[in-house]
């Protein structure tokens, strides 16, 4: 759901794949609408508005802000509190710019050390996003896309690697999620996974980041066209207000 205003302001929640802390269910309903620009660069979000809107206390509140500061998305200044830094398309090729170095890395060690567990495993996800394309479920491809890429960064057995991934992790979801007026175009990103598997399965690590490589560029392009369409939407729309 777009934001219309204030009083609505959180509706847009529902539906969004929950996480496992009112931190980071706050968090996701934040970075879903600054990356959307229902929140615009500039606009104060104050802490008391956040907590009464979601039924919180203000630690939850304190946690997302925090994050989403250490993305990008918000900047604290003290004693004046958040305000949206916003996200644009130079910020989505960063994004993609890091996974490429960092995913591209990760699947030549994922190929050197696959295992027959570890690859079942990956076919179950890939397997589980298959159900959420067929089903139009954009959110259950957006989680079980993320859950796909997590697995192979972990399968590189470098658990730096896996830290500097991680805070990426949020951002990425999000960004997938967005595309639901693009669902059918996720189709190839999904069969993309079908045979990073099998490169993965025959330990061919040079084929395994040539694949890497070419589906995130895929998908930079996807999820460019999408994230333009739904920001030139939402700014038909009049800002929020909080103050």
């Amino acid at each position: 759901m777009v934001v219309r205003n204030g009083n609505d302001l959180y509706s847009f929640a529902t539906g969004v794949v929950q996480q496992d802390t009112l931190g980071e269910r706050v968090a996701q309903a934040l970075r879903r609408a600054i990356i959307l620009r229902e929140l615009p660069p500039g606009l104060h979000i104050p802490e008391p508005v956040l907590a009464e809107r979601y039924g919180v206390s203000r630690l939850p509140v304190r946690d997302a802000l925090s994050q989403l500061e250490h993305e990008g998305l918000i900047r604290i200044e003290p004693r004046r509190g958040a305000f949206v830094v916003g996200f644009t398309e130079e910020d989505l090729d960063g994004v993609y710019d890091c996974r490429r170095v960092l995913e591209s890395h990760a699947v030549r060690r994922a190929a050197s050390r696959a295992d027959a567990q570890g690859i079942a495993d990956l076919q179950a996800v890939a397997d589980e996003m298959q159900a959420g394309l067929f089903s139009s479920n954009t959110q259950l491809v957006a989680a079980t896309d993320i859950q796909f890429h997590r697995r192979i960064v972990r399968m590189s057995g470098n658990r730096m690697l896996c830290t500097a991934w991680e805070p990426l992790a949020g951002l990425i979801a999000t960004i997938v999620s967005i595309t639901d007026v693009l669902i059918m175009d996720l189709a190839s990103a999904v069969g993309s996974h079908q045979t990073l598997i099998q490169a993965l399965a025959e330990h061919d690590e040079e084929l395994a980041e040539t694949l890497m490589r070419r589906h995130l560029v895929d998908g930079e392009v996807l999820m460019h066209d999408a994230l333009k369409q739904m920001q030139d939407d939402a700014a038909s729309l009049p800002p929020p207000t909080f103050d």
